[in-house]
């Protein structure tokens, strides 16, 4: 069995290609690739990646049988899934010995090669001065354009904006519909950066101009009176009365809340009982989110 190391470098650069590696320090063996500044493949950076990533490893001759230790970055994500879809023995680890070492010496290799100092280099992962140093040479060249990343297509797709998640407590309005968007109910949060300003915008999840890939909430359902009461599963903020026994829910554990008609209940979750089916509806009567049951 070998134990394999995949690192990555020159991803906080905004220009040069992002660095792979796939390293074993023993018998050390080590396999490099570089993801191209621009692709017209319609690809994502995670598929362009998994693309890569997969190629080193058939190189490599991994075996399922390999201990592989994955750094955990967001260019990595659709490798991890991968990794989990077809069974290879994997976890997270942060990088910290040859493969590290390997990444940053062949992002170093690039520049250098395309005439960057030589004996500026990166200085105890001072990331963020490092890349500036690049970058500030790359614009003093000529044509600096033919060094920089196609930003345009390493924007992950917007529906990543949006995530599916529970309102708490707190009141908002839908900017769709302009209704209030109840506390302790579904809605849908879009986030993002404009100008260096932060953009929330909220919606019920009905009214979502797309439907979110990200899912935070966590449903059920409970028997209240004579009727069934639909509600979400989160950590209690506050201590608070419980519906069912009337004693305390003491503030972060995990409780339902949901509506009989405009009155909100909170139950233990050993009172209520809620009947957790790992589903989330996203449109009502529509389409339905899959999500996993969370430990209690």
């Amino acid at each position: 069995m070998k134990v394999w190391f995949v690192e990555d470098a020159g991803g906080g650069c905004r220009a040069f290609s992002e660095v792979v590696v796939l390293v074993c320090e023993n018998p050390l063996k080590k396999y490099v690739a570089r993801v191209p500044l621009t692709w017209n493949t319609r690809e994502s950076l995670e598929e362009v990646v998994l693309r890569l990533m997969i190629d080193l490893m058939y190189r490599a001759g991994v075996s399922r049988e390999d201990r592989i230790l994955v750094c955990s970055g967001n260019i990595f994500h659709a490798f991890h899934r991968w990794l989990t879809e077809k069974g290879y023995n994997w976890e997270y680890a942060r990088m910290e010995g040859l493969a590290h070492d390997i990444a940053e010496d062949e992002f170093q290799r690039q520049i250098t090669a395309a005439g960057f100092p030589r004996q500026i280099h990166l200085v105890e992962r001072n990331y963020r001065d490092f890349y500036r140093q690049v970058e500030k040479w790359v614009m003093q060249q000529p044509e600096p354009q033919r060094f920089l990343k196609d930003r345009e297509v390493r924007q992950k797709p917007v529906e990543t904006r949006y995530t599916l998640k529970s309102n708490y407590a707190r009141t908002r309005r839908c900017s769709t519909c302009r209704k209030p968007i109840l506390p302790f109910t579904p809605m849908v949060e879009y986030r993002a950066t404009r100008e260096g300003k932060r953009i929330r915008h909220y919606y019920h999840p009905s009214c979502s101009p797309v439907r979110p890939l990200k899912n935070k909430l966590l449903t059920g359902s409970a028997q209240w009176a004579d009727g069934e009461v639909r509600g979400i599963i989160i950590p209690c903020r506050v201590d608070s009365p419980c519906h069912w026994c009337d004693r305390i829910i003491p503030a972060g554990e995990t409780a339902f809340y949901g509506y009989a008609g405009d009155k909100l209940l909170t139950g233990h979750m050993d009172c209520c009982q809620p009947a957790i089916n790992g589903r989330v509806f996203f449109q009502e009567g529509h389409s339905i989110i899959k999500r996993g049951v969370k430990d209690k």
